[in-house]
């Protein structure tokens, strides 16, 4: 059963009023900027928003924060969602992952091998065209700048740098734990990104 965007902001609205309201009241006092829900309540609460929520977290997690933001309560201004404590059949070995688990929600457990300092990254650049004045948003997924090749105006010279968005990320690797591999299966590694209010949250 898909929901429409509306349909799944109000129902996480009334999950969070009823399930969690006291916390978000409480995390937005103390300033902090992210609330932790766990899978297993809103799996009982509503069934078809916990599936949703598995299938397209990206989607989903983006309604939750959006729901959150109606309540009238200061200090919601980009409150982050967190979720803890998925189901078993969305624990993975990390030299499981294949392609079809690419944009689902899923757990991996390991052995922290690795961590980088917490460094800033740039997500967004905003330009403007020297040929018309058009504003153009160009998301930065990587390594490197990347550039508008031409604006709606057909200008395809070089493009001013207005300003830019920035957040706070950091790196990690980790190891699968040798006890979970079959016989003389070698571990494998996955590089994690931890973004914003994640970053620092692991120690060695």
């Amino acid at each position: 059963m898909e929901l429409n965007v509306i349909e799944q902001i109000k129902r996480f609205q009334d999950f969070i009023e009823n399930s969690y309201y006291p916390i978000l009241l409480e995390n937005a006092r103390k300033g902090e900027k992210c609330l932790i829900i766990d899978f297993s309540e809103l799996s009982k609460y509503d069934p078809d928003l916990a599936t949703e929520l598995l299938d397209y977290p990206e989607e989903i997690i983006k309604a939750i924060e959006k729901a959150v933001e109606q309540f009238d309560i200061d200090g919601l201004l980009n409150f982050k969602i967190r979720i803890k404590n998925l189901p078993s059949s969305n624990k993975h070995l990390i030299g499981n992952i294949r392609s079809k688990l690419i944009g689902k929600l899923i757990c991996i457990e390991g052995l922290l091998l690795r961590k980088s300092e917490v460094k800033p990254r740039v997500v967004s650049i905003r330009f403007e065209c020297n040929g018309c004045g058009n504003i153009l948003n160009i998301l930065q997924l990587g390594e490197g700048i990347k550039e508008p090749t031409r604006c709606g105006c057909g200008y395809k010279g070089k493009f001013t740098v207005l300003d830019k968005d920035l957040i706070d990320v950091q790196s990690l690797v980790i190891q699968e734990k040798q006890d979970e591999l079959e016989g003389s299966t070698q571990p494998q590694r996955i590089h994690v990104l931890l973004r914003e209010d994640l970053e620092n949250i692991v120690s060695l």
